[in-house]
């Protein structure tokens, strides 16, 4: 518009030369007191500008599922239907919501338990036809479950908005988010923009890495360990064992209701492995900063494994074999690539910041270890998650992961195929410890 044009739109709005920005211009004095009173009565504002209200309590551990074979999914899934009882104080603030994927992430059992919410009542229709369903699919507004088609920007979307209703309403709720792990990129902005505002909530990509192989490539998540490790206000981290889940759960619904906390990614997998026998809870302080022994190498040894989520298997049979040759060798456990990566940089940026470096928490654990140690580093995911960890101490590292695209097939021919295997952790370290 050029001038003329801004002079008559003034002039047919009443608003005098200079007012143009003035709240009330252009209203009259009679006008503006009305909407003056009214907006200086409104709920909005007079509410305070952010809400404090108390934690939910949370219990000092959560339970463990039974089981000498288990994965990861199904142990969240159990876990989170105990808290689904009747009267439990976490189970009634939390609410779940997913894209699709209710049943095969497992919050079947936390659904049936608390329902679906609905504004209006919604009867279960497979009832009603009178057709067998494992699913109550029953709706009001009591529910605890928000269900969304294939829409992951609007699960994420979601996500932030009860991650914030703490805040803005003063009504704490604990938000579980699941979602099939390759398609957390389908939602990425809303995902940012959600931990940009530091909406609070557990987001679980599950499954993760090969364990969709038999549906194709497309269905394989490489490079969401370094999204979660290059997300600000988001902690990732990728237990193996049913005990680390709960860990890990109880660590989420506490921390996400801290001032200096943060929203958690919990990486999960349909595969089921044998679970380890613990002797105590020494692991656990340990597993919570990013990792912990789960062989603890002899003082000064050569070499160690180092392994995350799902392919401990593998680890661990190849750390058997080649324990024999060489002695003390050790197996690291890696619950979070992004706590340990953080804590690195941090111990490096210190310098910077005026802050007294502190040893970080992988440069403990890898300072058993000689100077100048092998490391073979094994996740399914993207090898760049736990290939900087040579970088620590100044060791040789033969990193393995998956880098390309995908093969349709079983778990073993997948794994063998993107050499994963225990043979291809056997090679490895024989290239690295016994050629070198």
């Amino acid at each position: 518009m050029n001038t003329a044009q801004i002079e008559s739109l003034r002039g047919s709005m009443n608003i005098a030369e200079g007012e143009e920005w003035e709240p009330w211009g252009g209203l009259g004095d009679n006008v503006a007191a009305q909407l003056k009173a009214f907006v200086a009565q409104c709920a909005l504002a007079n509410k305070p500008a952010e809400h404090t209200p108390p934690a939910i309590p949370v219990p000092a551990r959560l339970p463990v599922p039974e089981g000498e074979e288990q994965s990861t999914q199904s142990a969240f899934g159990r876990i989170l239907m105990d808290l689904a009882r009747p009267g439990d104080p976490l189970g009634d603030r939390i609410v779940t919501t997913a894209p699709d994927v209710t049943q095969t992430t497992n919050l079947g059992g936390f659904v049936n338990r608390r329902g679906l919410f609905r504004r209006s009542e919604l009867k279960d229709v497979f009832q009603a036809a009178r057709i067998p369903s494992a699913q109550k699919w029953v709706g009001n507004t009591a529910g605890q479950h928000v269900e969304l088609g294939i829409a992951e920007t609007n699960f994420f979307l979601v996500l932030a908005a009860f991650g914030l209703s703490a805040p803005h309403f003063g009504t704490r709720l604990l938000p579980v988010g699941t979602v099939y792990d390759p398609f957390i990129a389908r939602g990425l902005d809303a995902l940012n923009y959600g931990c940009y505002m530091d909406a609070r909530f557990l987001l679980v990509g599950t499954p993760s890495g090969l364990t969709l192989g038999a549906e194709g490539g497309a269905h394989q998540s490489i490079n969401t360990p370094l999204i979660g490790m290059g997300q600000p206000n988001l902690d990732y981290f990728e237990p193996a064992y049913a005990d680390e889940v709960a860990l890990l759960m109880r660590h989420a619904f506490h921390h996400m209701q801290q001032p200096d906390g943060a929203s958690v990614y919990l990486r999960l997998s349909t595969r089921s492995i044998t679970q380890v026998t613990r002797t105590d809870e020494s692991w656990e302080a340990d597993a919570l900063k990013g990792a912990y022994w789960l062989k603890r190498p002899a003082q000064g040894a050569e070499a160690a494994i180092v392994f995350t989520g799902a392919i401990a298997p593998e680890a661990l049979a190849a750390w058997e074999t080649l324990a024999e040759d060489l002695p003390g060798l050790g197996l690291l456990n890696v619950t979070s690539p992004d706590l340990l990566h953080r804590g690195w940089s941090a111990r490096r940026a210190a310098r910077w910041t005026g802050k007294k470096p502190e040893p970080s928490h992988i440069e403990m654990l890898l300072g058993a270890l000689a100077p100048g140690a092998g490391l073979v580093t094994v996740i399914d995911g993207s090898p760049s998650a736990l290939s900087w960890l040579g970088a620590v101490k100044g060791m040789r590292v033969s990193p393995l992961g998956v880098d390309r695209f995908g093969q349709t097939g079983d778990l073993p021919d997948l794994y063998r195929t993107y050499r994963l295997d225990a043979d291809a952790i056997i090679d490895a370290a024989a290239e690295l410890f016994l050629e070198g």
